[in-house]
C-alpha cells in the first residue's frame, strides 16, 4: 500500500441507506483505479445496522488505494460525523460525499488536476454538480461557463443569495482550512454546512471550476427534506445576522442577498413536496413566507413571480 500521503481524501460519513451508500462507493472506485494511490477513501458510519460495513469489506475488498471504515457506537449525529471524516483523514483535500450523492465519470481525475494545479493558490475548489431524483433523472444542472475566482465578498454575496450556490458534493476543501476555522459547528443542526460555508469563503473566496464532478440527489427521506420550518428560518436569519457578514457585504446588499436566498429556500422546500403531489405540506412551507420576520422580504422579479405562480398553483390544488 502507498505509504505517502493521499492528494484526496473523499469523506463518507454514512447513515442507514446501505444501496445508495454502495452506489457512492462504486462511483469512486469503478473507473478510478489509476488515481488509487492519490486517494483514500474515509467511511465514517452512523447506520444502526452493519449493512454499511459488509458493503464496505466486499467492495473495497481489492481497492489498492487508502481506505478507513469506522462504525460509530454510539451514534456521532450528523454534523459530529462530518468531523469526524474530516479528522480520520489524511489527504491535502477533502470532500465530503454523502451516502445518497454519487460522482460522475472522470470526477476524481479532474479533482485531482485541479488540485495540482490550484494547491498553492486556492485552498476552495467548487465544481459542477447535477441535482437529480431517485431515480438518477436530471433536475437541474448546476454548472459553471468558465474558471472563475470569486473574491471573498463576491463569494459571500453568492452564497448568501442562493441557498443551493454550494452543495456538499461539489465543493472540495483544503485540510488545512478546518486546522484554521475548525469544524463544523456541532451545536446548530441542519445549517452547520452554511454556517461552514459563510466562513469558508469570507476568509479564501472560493474557485469556480467548469466541470460537473457528482450528482446531488433529492429525495423523500433527505435529511434536508425536513429543513423547511420555522425553526431552521430562524436559525438562517441569525447566520445573516453576524457581525463578520453585515460589515463585509454591507446593508443594502445584505438585505437583497436575504431575500434572494428565502425566497429561493422556501419555493425549493414547496417545489420539493409539489412533486410528490403533498399539497398540504407545500402550503406548509408556503405560508413561512407569512412569518413577521420574511414579511418585508423584497424579492428579484424572478422569485416573485414563482412565488405568486406556486401560490395559484395551490388555490387550485386546494379546491
Amino acid at each position: 500500500m502507498n505509504q505517502t500521503a493521499p492528494i484526496l481524501s473523499i469523506c463518507i460519513p454514512a447513515y442507514n441507506r446501505p444501496k445508495w451508500f454502495e452506489r457512492a462507493l462504486e462511483s469512486i472506485i469503478l473507473t478510478n483505479l489509476s488515481s488509487a494511490s492519490d486517494i483514500e477513501i474515509i467511511i465514517s458510519d452512523d447506520s444502526t445496522t452493519d449493512e454499511c460495513r459488509q458493503i464496505s469489506k466486499e467492495t473495497l475488498a481489492s481497492w489498492p488505494g487508502i481506505w478507513k471504515y469506522v462504525f460509530n457506537q454510539p451514534r456521532l449525529g450528523m454534523a459530529k460525523n462530518w468531523n469526524s471524516s474530516i479528522q480520520l483523514a489524511s489527504g491535502e483535500y477533502v470532500l465530503i460525499l454523502h451516502d445518497d450523492d454519487f460522482l460522475r465519470d472522470r470526477a476524481v481525475k479532474k479533482i485531482l488536476q485541479s488540485i495540482k494545479k490550484h494547491r498553492h493558490s486556492y485552498p476552495v475548489l467548487l465544481f459542477g454538480v447535477d441535482v437529480v431524483n431517485d431515480k438518477e433523472k436530471v433536475i437541474k444542472r448546476q454548472k459553471f461557463s468558465r474558471e472563475q475566482y470569486l473574491e471573498p465578498q463576491q463569494a459571500l454575496y453568492r452564497l448568501l443569495s442562493n441557498s443551493s450556490f454550494i452543495r456538499f458534493p461539489a465543493i472540495c476543501i483544503s485540510r488545512q482550512v478546518f486546522k484554521d476555522v475548525g469544524y463544523f459547528d456541532e451545536a446548530i443542526g441542519g445549517i452547520a454546512d452554511l454556517d461552514m460555508w459563510i466562513q469558508l469563503v469570507s476568509k479564501f473566496g472560493i474557485l469556480c471550476v467548469p466541470f460537473t464532478t457528482s450528482a446531488y440527489t433529492v429525495h423523500t427521506n433527505a435529511l434536508t427534506t425536513a429543513m423547511f420550518n420555522k425553526e431552521v428560518i430562524e436559525d438562517l436569519l441569525r447566520l445573516f445576522s453576524k457581525a463578520d457578514v453585515t460589515r463585509m457585504l454591507g446593508q443594502n446588499l445584505l438585505e437583497k442577498s436575504k431575500s434572494n436566498f428565502f425566497h429561493q429556500f422556501i419555493l425549493a422546500g414547496t417545489y420539493r413536496r409539489l412533486r410528490v403531489r403533498e399539497f398540504s405540506e407545500a402550503s406548509q412551507i408556503m405560508n413561512l413566507f407569512n412569518l413577521q420576520s420574511l414579511k418585508q422580504l423584497q424579492p428579484s422579479l424572478k422569485w416573485f413571480t414563482l412565488r405568486h405562480l406556486f401560490g395559484i398553483l395551490l388555490k387550485i390544488c386546494d379546491r
